[in-house]
C-alpha cells in the first residue's frame, strides 16, 4: 500500500484515494500502467541513459539499430538516451542494463523515486510466490473493498481537485463545491486546527460497523499526526501563534489503537500532546472495554498511563473497579483489635459462652493497636458511586493531587443552587 501510495503521488496532480490503493492491489495490470506512467514522466524531467556492453550491442544489432548508440569514454560499453521503447526492447531481449543520469536537472529526486518503486516491483513484489501474493492481496482487499461502492466512495474518494466547480454546483452563500451534491472537500487538517474550526464525524455505527471504525481510526490518525506536525512549524516560523487544541472522543474504546514497537499509536501521540498544545478528552465505558480491543499484554497501561487526569463514574464490572480502586492507591490506617482469654479449672460460669458452671476461674482481656495498608476507595464503593458522583485522580497542571469524591452537576441546571439543594428537590 506505500508503494501504490508513493507511485500516485508521483504522478501529475498527486491524488490517490482508498479506492485507487484498493483497485491497484487486485489489478496488477493497473499498478504496472501507473509504474509506466510515473517512469515516463521521470524521463521527462530527468533523462536517462542506458548503457550496455558492447558483447550485447554485436549480438543483437539488428534489433538495436534504431537507437543512436555512443562509446561510453574509458569504457567497453555503449550509451544511448532511454525511453519507453528502448526500455521495452531491453526486456524483450533480455539484455542487462544500467540508467545514468545525463544531466542535473530538477528531476533527480522524481526519478530516483520512481528507480526505488521499479526496484520493488520487479524484483520484490513481482519475484514473490503467487500464493503469497494473492494472500497479501486478499488481506487488503477485505479492507478497502469497502471503498469501492459507490455510496462510500462519493463520499470518502472523490476526484482531484479542479479549479472550477460545475454550473449550479453552488450553496446559498455562492461557495462553489467541486463534489456533486453541495459537499464540501474536507480542508487540510493543519489549517483546520489553526484556525480553530470544531471537526466532527458523525457517522452511525449501525449502518456499517467496520466501515464506522475504520473512518474513525483513520481520521483520528490523520489529526493528529497534523496536530504532531505543530512544533516543527513552530520553530520554522518562530512568531506564529500556535493555537490551543482539544480532542473529545466519546466511546473511545471503538477508536483506540496501540503502535507498541511502530511509532504510530495513541500512547505516543497522547504523550506529546502538551507540545502541540492539544488536551484530550476521551471517554470509554469501562477499563475492561478498552483493554478488549488493544492487544493482549500491557499495552493498555501504557495509553491509560498517559492520561493524568482520571475520574470514574459508577463501574460494574468487578475488575474495572479492582484497577480503579489500584489506581487511587492505598493509605496506612490504625486498627484496633481485642483479645478476651478465660483460664478454669472447673468453670463455674463462662463469660463467653454464658453457660453457668461451677469453680474457679480468671477472665483477661487485652487490646492492641497496628497500622496496616488499606485502600482509599475499596472496589465496592465504585460500584454503589450514585448519579452524578464519581470518584476522581485530578491533575492541576503541576502536580497529581490525592483521589477524592467529587460531585457532578449537569450543564442545564442553575449554576447557583448547589448539588445536595438539587438533590433534595430531586432534579438530581
Amino acid at each position: 500500500m506505500r508503494w501504490i501510495i508513493e507511485v500516485h503521488r508521483l504522478l501529475p496532480g498527486g491524488w490517490v484515494t482508498l479506492r485507487d490503493i484498493y483497485r491497484c492491489t487486485v489489478d496488477a495490470d493497473l499498478l504496472g500502467r501507473r509504474i509506466a506512467e510515473a517512469r515516463e514522466l521521470a524521463d521527462r524531467l530527468r533523462p536517462l541513459r542506458a548503457v550496455i556492453s558492447q558483447e550485447d550491442m554485436i549480438a543483437h544489432p539488428q534489433a538495436l539499430a534504431d537507437w543512436a548508440w555512443e562509446r561510453v569514454p574509458g569504457t567497453g560499453n555503449v550509451g544511448c538516451r532511454l525511453d519507453r521503447e528502448l526500455r521495452s526492447r531491453l526486456d524483450e531481449l533480455g539484455v542487462a542494463y544500467e540508467t545514468e543520469v545525463t544531466d542535473g536537472g530538477a528531476g533527480r529526486e522524481v526519478a530516483e523515486q520512481v528507480e526505488a518503486i521499479d526496484r520493488w516491483y520487479s524484483h520484490d513484489w513481482m519475484a514473490l510466490d503467487t500464493k503469497l501474493r494473492t494472500s497479501i492481496v486478499e488481506g487488503i482487499s477485505v479492507f478497502l473493498s469497502l471503498f469501492d461502492q459507490p455510496d462510500v466512495a462519493g463520499v470518502f474518494c472523490p476526484p482531484p481537485p479542479t479549479e472550477s466547480a460545475p454550473a449550479g454546483n453552488h450553496d446559498a452563500a455562492g461557495n462553489s463545491h467541486p463534489v456533486p451534491g453541495l459537499r464540501r472537500r474536507l480542508p487540510p487538517l493543519a489549517q483546520l486546527i489553526d484556525e480553530g474550526k470544531v471537526l466532527a464525524l458523525n457517522m452511525p455505527a449501525g449502518a456499517n460497523p467496520a466501515l464506522a471504525r475504520a473512518i474513525g481510526v483513520l481520521l483520528k490518525h490523520a489529526w493528529m499526526q497534523a496536530l504532531l506536525r505543530r512544533p516543527a512549524e513552530a520553530a520554522r516560523r518562530p512568531g506564529r501563534y500556535m493555537r490551543p487544541a482539544v480532542f473529545i472522543c466519546d466511546e473511545y474504546q471503538a477508536f483506540a489503537t496501540v503502535g507498541q514497537d511502530d511509532p504510530s499509536g495513541d500512547e505516543k501521540a497522547f504523550a506529546l500532546t502538551r507540545q502541540c498544545r492539544c488536551i484530550p478528552i476521551v471517554a470509554t465505558q469501562s477499563l475492561s472495554s478498552l483493554r478488549s480491543v488493544l492487544p493482549s499484554g500491557e499495552a493498555w497501561r501504557t495509553l491509560v498511563q498517559t492520561l493524568r487526569t482520571r475520574i470514574f463514574l459508577s463501574l460494574s464490572d468487578e475488575a474495572s473497579a479492582r484497577i480503579a480502586s489500584e489506581m487511587c492507591g492505598s493509605v496506612m490506617k490504625t486498627r484496633a483489635s481485642y483479645t478476651f482469654t478465660e483460664t478454669t479449672g472447673r468453670p463455674e460460669f463462662s463469660l463467653l459462652s454464658g453457660r453457668a458452671g461451677g469453680g474457679r476461674g480468671t477472665m483477661g482481656a487485652s487490646k492492641s493497636f497496628r497500622r496496616q495498608s488499606e485502600p482509599v476507595f475499596t472496589p465496592r464503593e465504585f460500584s454503589l458511586l450514585a448519579n452524578y458522583q464519581a470518584i476522581c485522580l485530578p491533575y492541576d497542571g503541576v502536580k497529581s493531587l490525592p483521589a477524592r469524591r467529587v460531585y457532578l452537576k449537569p450543564h442545564y441546571l442553575p449554576r447557583e443552587t448547589g448539588y445536595w439543594r438539587l438533590r433534595e428537590k430531586g432534579r438530581i
